[in-house]
């Protein structure tokens, strides 16, 4: 770039041109309205500027250096390039902004919020959620396993099949239809992507609003009727694996999942941060049914997170004795005293293991 700087050069002014003589007595026109470039190597807009050529098809002017910008409020050069950057060269483009942009180029905003969002839920579901489900086949991790009971291949086949049906006859149809609404609400997939500080802030909100309104909506699951006409489809695995996370009545599915689509809705995000929300909370929610707890499980490290262990006691008491019924936290059952069985049933294993 600075080897082209030696033959281009620039004179700058700030009045119209008019026509003017040459040396034969003819006329020649000049242009009057202003032309905005963009210097090449400071990288600042130049405006009516002109340019002669050389008898060899060159330019020539005055050097770089003693360019008069027009901007009347700061006629000061900008500052040079920063260490350690090429001049004139642009900020290059990170990975992630290069895929998104990749992305939006190839599909419509429509195709990338209903379509390719379902595809994206199914490949973090079973991904996430096939390993638990091999696990438990072939008796793989057994110490580490919540409850010694296991589900029959026979069993664990059913939950598939039904899940893929509930998948494209339920959540397919509802991404398609929500996309109007989304859209309504601020919903976004053009560049710049978000800053962090935003997409961590909003999750983190949509995380505390999904459990508080989970929390209310699964305990309502919980009463007689309700229970007995919907809720009780999730509950026929008493001895949940990863895959049984999704596995509900249709009705469920629709009801629970208000709780996961109301913050966003509320916010209207970028679709980048909606896609992160929902793997996570696809993540959360499988690693909460696996049935087995690891040392390096989540609730080991992240305070307030209820993950497997407690989840898992939900799943094989009767219903109306279960309690745990806060998705992700437990500060949830806590303060509405609705954990008090597992709380008891923990202090009795820990009594135990200081006697071994």
């Amino acid at each position: 770039m600075m080897a082209d700087m030696s033959e281009v050069f620039f004179i700058c002014n700030n009045s119209n041109r008019k026509e003017k003589k040459n040396g034969k007595g003819m006329r020649r026109k000049e242009r009057k309205t202003p032309h905005t470039w963009t210097h090449p190597v400071l990288r600042v807009p130049m405006t009516e500027w002109t340019y002669k050529k050389r008898s060899r098809g060159k330019l020539q002017g005055r050097p770089a250096s003693q360019i008069q910008y027009s901007n009347k409020k700061d006629s000061s050069p900008p500052p040079p390039p920063a260490i350690g950057s090429a001049a004139g060269e642009t900020m290059a483009a990170s990975p992630i902004d290069s895929a998104w942009e990749s992305l939006i180029g190839n599909f419509s905003e429509f195709q990338l919020a209903s379509v390719v969002t379902f595809f994206l839920h199914e490949s973090v579901f079973f991904l996430s959620g096939v390993p638990s489900l091999l696990f438990e086949r072939f008796g793989l991790f057994a110490k580490y396993k919540i409850q010694k009971k296991s589900n029959t291949p026979d069993y664990q086949n059913r939950c598939v099949l039904r899940l893929i049906l509930y998948h494209v006859c339920v959540n397919l149809p509802v991404m398609i239809l929500s996309y109007p609404a989304f859209k309504f609400m601020g919903l976004r997939s053009s560049l710049p992507l978000p800053h962090w500080t935003v997409v961590v802030s909003q999750i983190i909100f949509y995380f505390v609003l999904e459990d508080f309104i989970f929390y209310w909506g699964h305990r309502a699951l919980h009463t007689k009727w309700l229970y007995k006409h919907v809720h009780s489809v999730h509950h026929e695995y008493a001895t949940p694996f990863g895959l049984t996370s999704e596995y509900a009545h249709p009705a469920e599915i629709l009801f629970l999942g208000f709780a996961t689509i109301v913050g966003p809705a509320l916010t209207g995000p970028h679709l980048f941060t909606l896609w992160l929300w929902m793997a996570l909370r696809v993540l959360e929610t499988v690693e909460a049914h696996s049935g087995y707890h690891f040392p390096w499980s989540p609730s080991n490290f992240l305070p307030l997170y209820g993950g497997s262990d407690f989840h898992d006691y939900h799943h094989r008491l009767l219903y109306t004795k279960s309690g745990n019924y806060a998705s992700t936290f437990v500060y949830m059952d806590w303060l509405f005293g609705t954990d008090k069985g597992y709380r008891k049933i923990k202090a009795i294993e820990a009594e135990e293991r200081k006697h071994l």
